[in-house]
């Protein structure tokens, strides 16, 4: 029974030296913690997207495309890519359950198309919204230009151009504004004028902003006078516009016939030669 107790004694007084020990170091590495001028590594979503079966090149495109249809955040390629092989898995699965019957050539080319369909939708839907931004941007350019032209008449610099020029058309186009203001952070991080200029061009994607980007980099860079090159450019941009205007008229009557045909011709055809045929038929049973 003694030793019982001692024993039980003994671990006892183990066990609040070894309390008081981990308290005293918790205590330590909290004000060194504290005190320190390194960090935590913060967690990236890089380190998951090498565990997925994507290749560089795709995580670049796939970011080029997330870029230009508006969304920026880290881990905005994970949750595509992840989407992705969701829908590659899931709707193959839905239709084998929904069929219910054994595997087949069938069935099989049914699931490969389910998987190929929910593994590119999302991508599709992107493209969709980023040539819907895309559009849009465009249509803005042009008084966006004249906006600009008029900011460096009254002496402002490119870097305040931008910013300026990107506040003034928030209400009217909140997407270039956005790009606008974005380009304006970047400067301000350190990152170069022609680089962070060429980003903007990237991410657009227009051929009236690539133009205008262009003469930005080079009035930057070998000192043209701005204000002759965006009233240029600006006159340039707006005769595109009449030229894009003018050719998709032209366009209407080419693509216009087929539904003609299809939906006016064909009915007036039915119309005018089926009677003619009935009584032909109707005639040919009597004889």
């Amino acid at each position: 029974m003694m030793i019982i107790t001692s024993l039980l004694f003994i671990s006892l007084i183990s066990i609040f030296l070894a309390f008081q020990r981990w308290q005293k170091q918790r205590s330590l590495n909290q004000r060194i913690n504290h005190f320190s001028q390194f960090e935590k590594p913060k967690f990236h979503w890089h380190t998951i997207l090498h565990l997925l079966p994507v290749t560089d090149k795709d995580q670049q495109q796939l970011g080029l495309l997330l870029l230009r249809a508006g969304f920026r955040q880290p881990e905005a390629i994970l949750i595509l890519v992840a989407i992705k092989l969701i829908g590659l898995i899931v709707l193959p699965l839905i239709v084998y359950l929904f069929h219910q019957q054994d595997l087949n050539l069938s069935l099989l080319a049914k699931c490969t198309l389910a998987g190929l369909i929910g593994s590119m939708s999302a991508e599709w839907w992107l493209k969709n919204r980023a040539n819907h931004k895309r559009e849009q941007m465009r249509a803005a350019t042009p008084d966006t230009v004249d906006l600009m032209v008029i900011c460096a008449e009254s002496g402002l610099h490119l870097d305040a151009i931008l910013h300026r020029v990107g506040k003034e058309i928030s209400e009217w186009s909140a997407q270039l504004s956005e790009e606008l203001l974005f380009t304006c952070a970047q400067l301000k991080m350190g990152l170069s004028r022609p680089e962070a200029l060429e980003n903007l061009a990237q991410r657009i994607d227009t051929e009236e902003f690539g133009h205008l980007i262009s003469a930005l980099i080079q009035s930057d860079r070998y000192g043209t006078p701005l204000v002759k090159t965006l009233k240029e450019l600006a006159k340039d941009i707006r005769r595109l516009r009449t030229l894009t205007t003018e050719e998709r008229i032209g366009k209407v009557p080419a693509t216009m016939s087929l539904p003609l045909m299809l939906f006016v011709l064909f009915p007036l055809v039915v119309l005018l030669a089926g009677p003619a045929m009935v009584s032909l038929i109707r005639s040919l049973q009597g004889m």
